[in-house]
């Protein structure tokens, strides 16, 4: 099983709900004027069989193009960065974190499970995550600063800036409780100053 094979029996589905296959990074995109919509496949072989994932995304134009202002990515990265990005199991209970995937028929009831959970739940959520108002708010509810540490510097920028353009009234709690987790996870200089310079921007936008 390949997973080209793989990727072109997902084309009809994905296409028929307004995405586009973008074969250089393996995932369907749907363009909106202010961002657009993700599902990534990942096909991968292992020694218990092959591997088969799903995760879905969002990208709001406006808060990427401001944190890649101040973080330390590579062009292309910031082109095709998303804001969001999530596993179809924390958003509804249709379908496990990976799949294993052995036949064709195995591959045919993983389709059947994972089309049920896109049209029930995913893309549902996908069409309320591209409302920058209901994303900031995703973003909100993890005020806690629980994201992961790998993660955690892209997701303090990304909430942060969510919310200085959609929920000012929040703004200030969520820079200082980023800026204090930052300080408390003693993050190296380069990156503290970098947000510190990000604050500084975001502070004097109206």
């Amino acid at each position: 099983m390949r997973k080209l094979e793989v990727v072109e029996r997902h084309h009809a589905f994905f296409l028929d709900s307004g995405f586009i296959y973008d074969p250089a990074f393996s995932l369907y995109t749907k363009q909106f004027p202010h961002g657009k919509q993700a599902v990534f496949l990942h096909f991968t072989d292992s020694e218990d069989g092959n591997l088969l994932e799903y995760s879905l995304g969002v990208r709001i134009d406006q808060v990427e193009n401001i944190i890649h202002k101040f973080l330390p990515s590579l062009s292309d990265y910031s082109e095709r960065s998303l804001t969001l990005v999530q596993t179809p199991n924390k958003i509804g209970k249709e379908l496990p974190r990976v799949f294993h995937v052995s036949t064709n028929w195995e591959l045919s009831q993983v389709m059947m499970k994972a089309e049920k959970f896109f049209v029930s739940d995913g893309f549902p959520w996908l069409d309320q995550m591209i409302d920058p108002v209901l994303l900031e708010r995703a973003f909100f509810h993890k005020r806690d600063y629980s994201f992961k540490t790998q993660n955690f510097i892209y997701n303090a920028f990304r909430a942060t800036a969510l919310a200085k353009l959609f929920n000012p009234k929040d703004y200030h709690i969520i820079r200082d409780g980023f800026l204090s987790q930052i300080n408390r996870q003693q993050m190296t200089p380069f990156t503290i100053a970098s947000y510190l310079q990000f604050l500084s921007f975001l502070d004097q936008l109206h």
